[in-house]
């Protein structure tokens, strides 16, 4: 796991996880969860979670709360890091629109990031929730997006980044790339694993698992919130936007 630059000794730097949020209170706890693993890593940033939608902290709720905080400690500009794996509509339009709500509720600059996708840390991330897994055919399954040129670039992404031992397939929940032509490109025979590039627990994996059980395809455990991967490219985007 990433550890802090020994160089920041200042006062605490805010760092907030903005999440899309989910009816599924899973979605939450996995997303606390990622919160505590990257203070832990960097115990000199202060990190907090925001969500677009479904259930609280808003961003205006941050906001306020962070505009208590620059008040007390003089602190800085605000890293705004999208939990998100591709650069589809949520990172086009609701991320500028957060961003705005919370430098409107906090009186602070904010830094936003690049979203979580492409990078090389995503296929890292996956590779950790394989480990267990003896499969060497693997279709990742992703939610999909209306953007499908977000997914395709994900996915050429991964495709060239995931270690070469394995073969990979890549399948969407939407009907941009269907199960049944990943599967196509694989030998089931063989022994194929499913894996979910998902943030966290929720419906959609949930649906994933089904649609992998139909047709007797295990999956692997875990989601990305679980890896030290992840954290490392959150630290990374804080990083970047703090450089």
């Amino acid at each position: 796991m990433t550890t802090p630059d020994p160089g920041s000794d200042g006062p605490a730097s805010d760092v907030v996880l903005l999440a899309h949020g989910s009816p599924d209170p899973r979605h939450a706890r996995d997303v606390s969860s990622l919160v505590c693993r990257v203070a832990a890593a960097a115990p000199h940033l202060a990190v907090r979670a925001a969500y677009l939608d479904h259930h609280p902290p808003s961003v205006a709720e941050v906001g306020a709360r962070l505009a208590e905080v620059g008040d007390a400690d003089g602190r800085g500009p605000v890293a705004l890091v999208p939990v998100l794996l591709t650069r589809a509509f949520h990172v086009r339009v609701d991320v500028p629109a957060a961003a705005q709500v919370l430098a409107e509720a906090s009186g602070r600059e904010i830094l936003t990031t690049d979203a979580l996708g492409p990078d090389v840390l995503l296929a890292r991330a996956l590779e950790e929730l394989l480990r267990q897994r003896s499969e060497c055919q693997v279709v990742v399954y992703l939610a999909g997006s209306s953007r499908r040129d977000a997914v395709d670039e994900l996915v050429e992404r991964l495709r060239a980044d995931l270690i070469p031992e394995r073969r990979y397939a890549f399948a969407t929940l939407d009907d941009h790339l269907p199960l049944t032509t990943a599967l196509r490109q694989l030998d089931v025979r063989a022994g194929v694993v499913g894996v979910s590039a998902m943030i966290a627990e929720g419906v959609l994996r949930d649906r994933m698992m089904r649609r992998c059980a139909e047709r007797g395809i295990p999956f692997a455990a875990g989601v990305l919130a679980d890896t030290d991967s992840l954290t490392r490219l959150l630290l990374d985007r804080v990083d970047a936007a703090r450089s």
